[in-house]
């Protein structure tokens, strides 16, 4: 009758110990999936990467088992991928920003007013001496420079036409 009773025992201990870490494990679970996705919305890849190489780290430790870690590193790796092609997306629009930037800086003008033909770098028209390269707000009417991102009198934003650069 001991030795039933001892089996008895032991079958209670694992179930209670079962039924006793079940939440910790589910918050785990939770709360890794519910930051990475806060994460992504603050915009912070970084922070990713470091979730991922912790996520890792973890796993080889053993402090994380397989069944946890595959679905969890799927995700952050996805995280991870998007927020690249968010960043290769900033950058090919910078960069279109910068070479028409350049090839307005550096073509001939004629003045708006006048017509005289005028250099790159002339800040001013030699003949009427209307200010170069100026165009009005869409909301104000006053003279705003050619690549401003605001208006410098009301503060509106103002669209930026990209062209298409030919190159020479």
């Amino acid at each position: 009758m001991e030795i039933p009773s001892i089996f008895t025992g032991l079958a209670l201990f694992a179930a209670a110990l079962v039924y006793v870490s079940l939440p910790f494990r589910q918050k785990r679970l939770t709360h890794a999936s519910s930051s990475a996705t806060s994460l992504q919305k603050q915009g912070q890849g970084e922070a990713i990467l470091l979730a991922l190489r912790d996520l890792d780290f973890d796993f080889k430790t053993g402090k994380i088992s397989e069944e946890d870690y595959m679905p969890l590193r799927t995700h952050l790796v996805a995280e991870v991928a998007q927020y690249i092609e968010a960043e290769e997306k900033r950058d090919k629009q910078l960069e279109a920003l910068i070479q028409t930037r350049r090839a307005v800086k550096n073509e001939d003008a004629t003045c708006r007013h006048c017509g005289t033909s005028m250099k790159a770098d002339q800040g001013f028209c030699s003949k009427c001496g209307s200010a170069a390269g100026s165009e009005s707000c869409p909301s104000c009417g006053k003279n705003i420079q050619a690549g401003d991102l605001f208006c410098t009198t009301c503060g509106s934003k103002l669209e930026v036409r990209l062209e298409t650069i030919v190159p020479s």
